[in-house]
């Protein structure tokens, strides 16, 4: 029967096997241990310090890593973080770009609309003024061409006598036969230079016309002008008659270019169209 030791230091007894246990018989031999070799340290009492220290160790690593673990997700969220704003930067900045780009094409259209606007008034001022100006120019030529426009002094009257020598002296102009009364008229644009009375062509007007031209018409019955009035193409300024050196009603008419020598006036006549 195996002895019981003692308690030792609040222990528990430890049995004692006995001497037979202890002591085998020689040539006996303890078969192999099975499983791993305990090595002895680990069988003393020895070990619950380490066990306990490396129990504390992972405890503390454990603590460290359960402590580093809010700070780790920290930093890794803030440089989440900061990558989500950098991203949002980015993307506003191309934004701004964007819309920078976009206000300078629309500022480059405005001015492209507004230099074409000015053009297009530039262009119908031009041709406002172009027009203005044809107009003027036309109503100008019409003017000058009324003004310029030449008739006969007389309608309806019958050539009698011409140009040349006639009972030895020099005849200045063509007589044409008319009624008493009938209406005498300006031939051109011109003014009044002579009205009244003189020797043989009884009452006497001249007219100086816009070109110089002097025309004389003699022998009136009436003088419906007076000198300085300024006259127009047809207006009447007296009427045929049979005063001064006349032997019949007529109308004795000359023509003096630029004022100077009578000349025959039928080939006067015919160059401005009025025979």
């Amino acid at each position: 029967m195996p002895s019981v030791s003692p308690a030792r230091n609040g222990y528990p007894p430890v049995s004692s096997p006995s001497y037979e246990g202890r002591h085998r018989a020689p040539g006996q031999h303890r078969g192999p241990a099975k499983g791993p070799r305990i090595p002895e340290v680990l069988k003393s009492g020895y070990l619950l310090p380490s066990v306990a220290a490396a129990a504390m160790v992972v405890t503390a690593t454990g603590a460290t890593v359960t402590q580093s673990a809010p700070l780790d997700l920290h930093v890794t969220g803030a440089a989440s973080s900061a990558k989500a704003n950098d991203a949002a930067a980015f993307r506003m900045s191309r934004l701004e770009s964007q819309q920078q780009r976009s206000a300078q094409a629309d500022a480059a259209r405005s001015r492209v609309v507004q230099a074409q606007q000015v053009a297009r008034a530039a262009e119908r001022r031009a041709l406002a003024a172009k027009s203005a100006k044809a107009a003027a120019a036309k109503k100008a030529a019409a003017e000058r061409k009324a003004r310029e426009t030449w008739v006969m002094p007389i309608k309806g009257a019958v050539f009698t006598s011409g140009f040349g020598w006639r009972w030895g002296r020099m005849h200045e102009g063509d007589d044409f036969g008319t009624p008493v009364g009938t209406p005498l008229a300006a031939m051109s644009t011109g003014k009044v230079t002579f009205a009244g009375w003189e020797g043989g062509y009884g009452n006497k007007i001249e007219i100086t016309y816009w070109d110089g031209t002097v025309s004389v018409f003699g022998h009136l019955s009436q003088i419906a002008t007076s000198v300085g009035q300024a006259v127009a193409p047809g207006d009447i300024v007296g009427y045929s008659g049979n005063t001064g050196h006349s032997t019949g009603p007529h109308l004795h008419l000359e023509i003096h270019p630029g004022g100077g020598n009578a000349i025959d006036p039928a080939p006067w006549l015919h160059s401005h169209g009025l025979q």
